[in-house]
């Protein structure tokens, strides 16, 4: 655990590596193009330039990515444990992980993690619907997810779980599919990536030949947000949503297409937030018909500041799009403790020292937005 420090993440790149096939839609040299390139020799010294005086100003973790970690030879596993766990025995560093894929976590090859200081494993499962699977040529099953999962937590494992919405055959029916599945894993933590086209890539030639339509970035926000807000009913953390941003990618070089965000992660709380206030609006909407009240009021959204940014959204769109979605309402956006709440008399309406709820405020009637 990462107590309260910041994180420290030193990252090791082994693209392609172990895999036994390569999936439709992968071409990790384009997103791996800014990280180390893992070798056996300069483990040892990466650990030390990362950590340098910084020793216990945060959380660090060494972490091999790409590729199918557990899937390399087993002394090809062992020459790059063997530094990290060495820099973990000496208390150079906190934790150990890698990234594989489902059909290379026997109990042999757990052994050889556990053995060897990895404390949590990263399982690219994509989605949890075969057909998909299948079409994607990832070579493993939905099946073969849930017995590596089980092991894993057995061993006492943090496990997390990557997720790729958008893949050949996705449709809202095959996402809700997937997420009940993930959710009864009950997973550590979930990334989410929604799918990009990358150039060199069997998907970048469905699409030239129009076998393929990627997401777009509203698709890919929406399917994002569900599968976020399931998890986190579920209490499994969602520690990332769409890709890292990098220079190659923020400059479009190698993508094809598909919704590429920087701010991806950012979009999704804001829709997040605007489904939270539109169910609200949209009870009260029915409620004013049912009783034929219908008439022009007042709506007041009051926050914590710290939930300024998330509320509004970005480039203030949630404040944009309830303006025009319900234009019969007179929009008030407040902070906490700001002369616009003073203004509005909020405090009467909400009482003191509510100052960390999200407050939905319709004709001096207060919802709590949860």
């Amino acid at each position: 655990m990462q107590c309260h420090k910041k994180y420290g993440l030193i990252p090791f790149y082994i693209p392609h590596a172990g895999c036994p096939q390569q999936c439709v839609f992968c071409n990790q040299h384009r997103i791996a193009s800014d990280g180390v390139r893992a070798t056996a020799v300069d483990v040892k010294t990466t650990i030390a330039e990362y950590v340098g005086t910084q020793r216990n100003e945060k959380y660090w973790e060494v972490a091999f990515y790409g590729g199918s970690f557990s899937a390399l030879p087993r002394e090809v596993q062992i020459s790059l444990l063997t530094p990290a766990y060495e820099a973990l025995q000496a208390g150079q560093i906190d934790g150990i992980r890698c990234s594989t894929r489902p059909d290379a976590l026997s109990e042999e090859a757990i052994d050889v993690l556990v053995a060897y200081g990895v404390d949590t494993v990263e399982v690219g499962v994509q989605s949890m619907n075969e057909a998909i699977l299948t079409r994607a040529k990832r070579g493993h099953t939905a099946t073969d997810v849930v017995v590596a999962v089980r092991r894993l937590q057995k061993r006492g494992l943090t496990v997390g779980i990557q997720l790729l919405p958008g893949l050949p055959g996705e449709t809202w029916l095959t996402l809700v599919h997937t997420a009940v599945a993930v959710g009864r894993l009950q997973p550590d933590f979930v990334r989410i990536y929604p799918v990009l086209v990358i150039e060199d890539t069997e998907l970048a030639d469905d699409v030239a030949r129009g076998l393929y339509i990627p997401l777009t970035v509203t698709q890919a926000v929406k399917y994002s947000a569900f599968l976020k807000t399931y998890f986190e009913d579920r209490h499994i953390e969602v520690i990332r949503t769409g890709l890292q941003s990098t220079p190659e990618l923020d400059a479009g070089k190698g993508l094809v297409g598909g919704p590429y965000e920087p701010a991806m992660g950012e979009l999704v709380v804001n829709y997040q937030w605007q489904q939270k206030l539109e169910y609200i609006l949209q009870s009260h909407r029915e409620a004013q018909i049912s009783t034929n009240t219908c008439h022009r009021v007042s709506a007041t959204v009051i926050y914590p500041r710290t939930l300024t940014s998330k509320l509004r959204g970005e480039k203030q769109r949630n404040m944009e799009y309830f303006a025009a979605a319900y234009s019969e309402y007179d929009w008030h956006w407040c902070q906490w403790g700001s002369r616009a709440a003073k203004e509005y008399d909020i405090l009467s309406i909400c009482g003191d020292g509510i100052t960390e709820n999200v407050c939905l405020i319709i004709d001096n009637i207060r919802y709590t937005v949860i």
